[in-house]
């Protein structure tokens, strides 16, 4: 059995092409953008913070040196009569310079470590956007272009019945003659002939 379509309106398509294609047009202009941000996001751990706490270690290595420095000379100058002096703000100044290296240290060991996560999530992002694009600029245009397709040949169908439905047959001609009636090729069987126009009778011929 035969399968019939019911089309009830071929603008939706024309309205799903053009959807389509905006669709295709903010998509490709989102990949562009999440590119730009992946870019900054490694170049951000690459080079900023990797940068800033590699300065930020030299800085630490210094300043504990430093105190370590000031704390035997306030030893060396406070000591009284062989008593050990308390030197009790450069014991904490050296605390400080002990925990602000070792942050400096863990961060440094962060920055490796987030680095190739980032990295390997750039790679992966990578590999999604080039098979999204090639989705975008293949199955999606053939989409668009089978979509046109259809309703070219859905309007042309439609066009066809239209005119088949609203066809009238030819008006007659003006001033043409009637047909002529048919004339027995051959006379009854009773002999007698046909009858004369007008209601005339005519006699046969001796």
């Amino acid at each position: 059995m035969g399968r019939a379509a019911r089309v009830t309106s071929i603008g939706v398509l024309d309205i799903t092409a053009v959807a389509v294609q905006r669709f295709r047009a903010e998509a490709a202009m989102v990949l562009d953008e999440l590119q730009l941000q992946m870019q900054r996001s490694l170049e951000w751990i690459r080079h900023d913070r990797k940068d800033y706490w590699a300065e930020e270690l030299r800085r630490s290595w210094e300043g504990l040196s430093a105190a370590r420095v000031q704390l035997q000379q306030a030893q060396v100058s406070r000591r009284i009569a062989g008593r050990e002096p308390a030197c009790i703000d450069e014991k904490r100044a050296l605390e400080r310079a002990k925990r602000r290296l070792e942050t400096a240290e863990q961060k440094v060991q962060a920055v490796k470590q987030w680095t190739q996560v980032v990295e390997r999530a750039a790679d992966e992002f990578q590999q999604s956007r080039t098979q999204f694009s090639t989705w975008l600029d293949t199955d999606l245009v053939q989409a668009v272009a089978a979509l046109k397709r259809m309703s070219a040949s859905l309007e042309s169908y439609t066009s066809l019945g239209t005119a088949a439905v609203s066809g009238a047959p030819p008006p007659p001609v003006v001033g043409a003659a009637p047909e002529a009636a048919a004339v027995p090729k051959s006379p009854p069987a009773d002999g007698a002939l046909p009858a004369a126009a007008d209601g005339e009778t005519k006699e046969p011929r001796p």
